[in-house]
């Protein structure tokens, strides 16, 4: 039986995270967070937690949406993303299961005296349905010190009457997100990714392992991929994707005509545009799984040895 919940929201969304075990992430898809509402639901939470909301400038101008959630984000390690057609009102763990609800995360949206509001929560999310977010958090644009800079001047140039709508985007440089470490593949091993899709095609989960299945769904996510390929399609699909990224060709450029572990690592740190810079220890895992994929998708031009204590990759032609 499917159950409704009436306002104030912000208890049942609390005790839906308490539930959830300490590696799996957290996610908020909502257009207006308040800072203070957010710093209560989370408090005493471990989980990683990854928020995606609008940040439209007049609505910041207008006090919906809060600027200082970036600092706040930022001291406590939360990724902030910005998407400028977020409407829906998400919470969700892990993305397996899902809250949806009427209420933004403020004081009107989820604490007493606020909005008559309602939230359901779904217990089971479909592959279609993961794709669904994984896709909107991928189109989305993670929010770093130069976008923060940028919006707080032009938030304290332009506090006075404006016209009803300014793209977020008009405002802040290009985005560099392509130059994230989640522009990078994440499935180890590439016969989970090509049986995965199979057996979403087939309406059946990706893995019985839900840290694979995480992977499959970062992957396909960002790789473009469409249902019903056949497996040859999917991996020519995938192949293209992956070679025609804009992070990936830069890494490509830099094998020429060769490249040791230790220096892709160096060259990955230097290059992200991740807040904070991961460690070079915490990139072991993702040149490892970019390597595989230069290999299994290079169709005979690349190979990786070991000539010395480290791996290598070479260009073959």
């Amino acid at each position: 039986m499917t159950r409704l919940y009436h306002n104030p929201l912000f208890d049942p969304i609390r005790e839906y995270f308490e539930h959830a075990s300490p590696d799996e992430t957290i996610f908020l898809f909502v257009p207006y967070v308040k800072t203070d509402v957010l710093e209560r639901l989370i408090s005493g939470l471990k989980n990683r937690i990854v928020i995606v909301t609008t940040w439209n400038p007049m609505d910041i101008l207008s006090g919906s949406s809060d600027l200082k959630l970036y600092p706040f984000c930022k001291e406590h390690g939360i990724s902030l993303y910005v998407h400028e057609h977020i409407h829906l009102k998400a919470y969700s763990v892990g993305l397996g299961s899902i809250m949806l609800a009427t209420g933004n995360l403020s004081h009107r949206g989820l604490l007493p005296g606020g909005n008559y509001e309602a939230a359901t929560l779904l217990e089971t999310l479909t592959n279609a349905d993961r794709l669904f977010f994984e896709r909107i958090r991928r189109e989305a644009m993670l929010v770093d010190d130069a976008m923060y800079k940028e919006l707080k001047n032009w938030i304290g140039d332009n506090d006075v009457q404006m016209p009803e709508q300014i793209p977020l985007s008009s405002i802040i440089s290009e985005s560099q997100d392509d130059f994230l470490i989640s522009a990078l593949p994440m499935t180890k091993n590439f016969d989970h990714l090509v049986s995965g899709y199979i057996r979403i095609n087939m309406n059946l989960p990706p893995s019985d392992d839900p840290e694979i299945t995480s992977c499959i769904f970062h992957d396909l996510a960002n790789y473009g991929t469409s249902p019903g390929l056949s497996e040859k399609e999917f991996v020519k699909v995938i192949a293209e994707s992956f070679f025609a990224h804009p992070f990936i060709k830069r890494i490509d450029e830099f094998i020429s005509p060769e490249a040791y572990f230790g220096r892709i690592k160096e060259w990955v740190q230097n290059n992200c545009t991740d807040v904070p810079v991961p460690s070079r220890r915490e990139l072991t895992g993702n040149v490892q799984v970019l390597l595989q994929w230069f290999v299994i998708l290079g169709d005979g031009r690349y190979v990786v040895d070991r000539p010395r204590h480290s791996e290598r990759i070479r260009k073959m032609r």
